[in-house]
Protein backbone atom coordinates (compact mmCIF):
# COMPACT_ATOMS: atom_id res chain seq x y z
CA UNK A 1 0.00 0.00 0.00
CA UNK A 2 1.50 3.42 -0.75
CA UNK A 3 1.43 6.32 2.13
CA UNK A 4 -1.52 8.25 0.70
CA UNK A 5 -4.09 5.02 0.60
CA UNK A 6 -3.03 4.76 4.45
CA UNK A 7 -3.27 8.66 5.40
CA UNK A 8 -6.65 8.43 3.69
CA UNK A 9 -7.70 5.20 5.28
CA UNK A 10 -6.70 6.26 8.77
CA UNK A 11 -8.35 9.84 8.10
CA UNK A 12 -11.43 7.99 7.17
CA UNK A 13 -11.27 5.99 9.93
CA UNK A 14 -11.06 8.88 12.85
CA UNK A 15 -14.13 10.77 10.54
CA UNK A 16 -16.24 7.38 11.57
CA UNK A 17 -15.33 7.23 14.93
CA UNK A 18 -16.12 10.57 15.76
CA UNK A 19 -19.18 11.45 13.85
CA UNK A 20 -21.58 8.60 16.12
CA UNK A 21 -19.50 10.16 19.07
CA UNK A 22 -20.21 14.12 18.07
CA UNK A 23 -24.31 12.86 17.44
CA UNK A 24 -24.53 11.47 20.65
CA UNK A 25 -23.33 14.51 22.04
CA UNK A 26 -26.03 16.65 19.82
CA UNK A 27 -28.95 14.56 21.27
CA UNK A 28 -27.51 14.87 24.95
CA UNK A 29 -27.69 18.71 24.79
CA UNK A 30 -30.99 18.76 23.43
CA UNK A 31 -32.45 16.79 26.10
CA UNK A 32 -30.91 18.56 28.39
CA UNK A 33 -31.80 21.77 26.41
CA UNK A 34 -35.70 20.10 26.35
CA UNK A 35 -35.40 19.62 30.61
CA UNK A 36 -33.97 22.72 31.25
CA UNK A 37 -37.31 24.54 29.15
CA UNK A 38 -40.17 22.41 30.95
CA UNK A 39 -38.40 23.13 34.38
CA UNK A 40 -38.74 26.93 33.76
CA UNK A 41 -42.26 26.68 32.80
CA UNK A 42 -43.34 24.85 35.27
CA UNK A 43 -41.31 27.01 38.06
CA UNK A 44 -42.86 30.18 36.12
CA UNK A 45 -46.52 29.68 36.73
CA UNK A 46 -47.88 33.07 37.86
CA UNK A 47 -50.05 34.36 35.73
CA UNK A 48 -49.00 37.97 33.95
CA UNK A 49 -49.99 41.61 35.13
CA UNK A 50 -52.64 43.36 32.84
CA UNK A 51 -53.15 47.01 32.99
CA UNK A 52 -56.12 48.69 32.89
CA UNK A 53 -57.02 51.74 31.99
CA UNK A 54 -57.39 52.92 35.90
CA UNK A 55 -53.89 51.92 35.96
CA UNK A 56 -52.53 54.05 33.35
CA UNK A 57 -55.11 56.90 34.42
CA UNK A 58 -53.20 56.32 38.36
CA UNK A 59 -49.96 56.69 36.26
CA UNK A 60 -50.72 60.19 34.53
CA UNK A 61 -49.26 63.39 36.07
CA UNK A 62 -51.61 65.84 37.56
CA UNK A 63 -53.97 68.13 35.46
CA UNK A 64 -54.06 65.71 32.62
CA UNK A 65 -57.55 63.98 31.02
CA UNK A 66 -58.16 60.94 31.60
CA UNK A 67 -59.62 58.79 28.46
CA UNK A 68 -62.21 56.33 28.66
CA UNK A 69 -62.11 52.98 27.03
CA UNK A 70 -60.16 52.62 24.41
CA UNK A 71 -61.58 55.39 22.28
CA UNK A 72 -59.34 58.30 23.28
CA UNK A 73 -61.92 60.96 24.20
CA UNK A 74 -62.12 62.38 28.10
CA UNK A 75 -64.22 60.64 30.16
CA UNK A 76 -66.87 63.19 32.06
CA UNK A 77 -66.50 64.05 35.44
CA UNK A 78 -69.13 63.24 37.98
CA UNK A 79 -69.68 66.68 38.66
CA UNK A 80 -70.11 67.33 35.08
CA UNK A 81 -74.05 67.52 34.03
CA UNK A 82 -74.20 65.04 30.67
CA UNK A 83 -77.59 65.71 29.50
CA UNK A 84 -78.36 64.77 26.37
CA UNK A 85 -80.28 68.26 26.07
CA UNK A 86 -77.17 70.12 26.28
CA UNK A 87 -75.17 70.90 22.66
CA UNK A 88 -72.62 68.28 22.88
CA UNK A 89 -69.05 69.58 22.45
CA UNK A 90 -68.00 66.63 20.40
CA UNK A 91 -69.48 67.69 16.54
CA UNK A 92 -67.65 71.54 17.49
CA UNK A 93 -64.79 69.61 17.98
CA UNK A 94 -64.65 67.19 15.30
CA UNK A 95 -65.31 70.35 13.22
CA UNK A 96 -62.05 72.13 14.57
CA UNK A 97 -60.35 69.36 13.53
CA UNK A 98 -61.70 68.93 10.40
CA UNK A 99 -60.12 72.26 9.88
CA UNK A 100 -56.63 70.89 10.90
CA UNK A 101 -56.71 68.57 8.52
CA UNK A 102 -57.44 70.39 5.74
CA UNK A 103 -55.23 73.29 6.32
CA UNK A 104 -52.41 69.76 6.36
CA UNK A 105 -53.77 68.32 3.32
CA UNK A 106 -53.26 72.11 1.75
CA UNK A 107 -49.86 72.02 2.95
CA UNK A 108 -49.58 68.70 1.72
CA UNK A 109 -50.44 69.84 -2.06
CA UNK A 110 -48.46 72.82 -2.39
CA UNK A 111 -45.62 70.46 -1.38
CA UNK A 112 -46.44 68.33 -4.11
CA UNK A 113 -46.99 71.17 -6.68
CA UNK A 114 -43.41 72.49 -5.34
CA UNK A 115 -41.56 68.87 -6.24
CA UNK A 116 -43.28 68.52 -9.38
CA UNK A 117 -42.04 72.25 -10.51
CA UNK A 118 -38.60 71.33 -8.99
CA UNK A 119 -37.99 68.25 -10.82
CA UNK A 120 -39.63 69.74 -14.02
CA UNK A 121 -36.98 72.42 -13.88
CA UNK A 122 -33.85 69.91 -12.77
CA UNK A 123 -34.61 67.75 -15.94
CA UNK A 124 -34.24 71.13 -18.30
CA UNK A 125 -30.54 70.82 -16.82
CA UNK A 126 -30.08 67.41 -17.07
CA UNK A 127 -27.84 66.34 -19.77
CA UNK A 128 -29.33 62.50 -19.52
CA UNK A 129 -33.34 64.12 -19.79
CA UNK A 130 -34.54 64.33 -22.85
CA UNK A 131 -35.71 68.42 -22.61
CA UNK A 132 -32.11 69.18 -21.46
CA UNK A 133 -31.52 73.13 -22.69
CA UNK A 134 -28.54 71.98 -25.07
CA UNK A 135 -30.24 68.63 -26.35
CA UNK A 136 -31.56 68.05 -29.90
CA UNK A 137 -34.82 69.47 -28.88
CA UNK A 138 -33.83 72.14 -26.68
CA UNK A 139 -32.77 76.10 -27.44
CA UNK A 140 -29.02 75.75 -27.32
CA UNK A 141 -29.86 78.71 -25.39
CA UNK A 142 -27.15 79.96 -22.39
CA UNK A 143 -29.64 82.92 -21.31
CA UNK A 144 -32.42 80.19 -20.83
CA UNK A 145 -29.79 77.99 -18.72
CA UNK A 146 -29.46 80.98 -16.27
CA UNK A 147 -33.24 81.64 -16.45
CA UNK A 148 -33.89 77.74 -15.72
CA UNK A 149 -31.45 78.01 -12.74
CA UNK A 150 -32.66 80.99 -11.15
CA UNK A 151 -36.24 80.00 -11.32
CA UNK A 152 -34.96 76.45 -9.87
CA UNK A 153 -33.71 78.43 -6.60
CA UNK A 154 -36.69 80.25 -6.31
CA UNK A 155 -38.79 76.27 -6.74
CA UNK A 156 -36.61 75.22 -4.06
CA UNK A 157 -37.21 77.97 -1.91
CA UNK A 158 -41.04 77.67 -2.16
CA UNK A 159 -40.91 73.92 -1.47
CA UNK A 160 -38.78 74.20 1.64
CA UNK A 161 -41.67 76.67 2.87
CA UNK A 162 -44.47 74.31 2.04
CA UNK A 163 -42.59 71.51 3.62
CA UNK A 164 -42.51 74.00 7.01
CA UNK A 165 -45.85 75.11 6.31
CA UNK A 166 -46.41 71.25 6.45
CA UNK A 167 -44.75 70.42 9.82
CA UNK A 168 -46.38 73.53 10.97
CA UNK A 169 -49.66 72.46 10.36
CA UNK A 170 -49.19 69.08 11.50
CA UNK A 171 -47.94 70.49 14.94
CA UNK A 172 -51.19 72.47 15.37
CA UNK A 173 -53.58 69.48 14.83
CA UNK A 174 -51.10 67.85 17.46
CA UNK A 175 -51.28 70.67 20.00
CA UNK A 176 -55.03 70.64 19.27
CA UNK A 177 -55.66 67.13 19.47
CA UNK A 178 -53.37 67.01 23.11
CA UNK A 179 -55.20 70.19 24.40
CA UNK A 180 -53.28 72.57 24.45
CA UNK A 181 -53.42 76.77 22.99
CA UNK A 182 -53.28 76.87 19.23
CA UNK A 183 -54.03 79.39 16.51
CA UNK A 184 -56.84 78.44 14.72
CA UNK A 185 -55.56 77.78 10.45
CA UNK A 186 -56.60 79.45 8.21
Amino acid sequence: MSVRRIVASLGLLAFALTAPLAAQGLGDTAARERAKRTSQTEAKKEPAKVFTNQDLDAGRPPGSKPTSEGTGAPVPRENEASDSSDSSPEPDRREQERRFLDAISAAQQQVTQAETQVRSLGERLNPMSTSYIYGTGGSNDANEELRVRAELRQAETELQAARQSVVAATRQLEDFRLGRSVPRPE
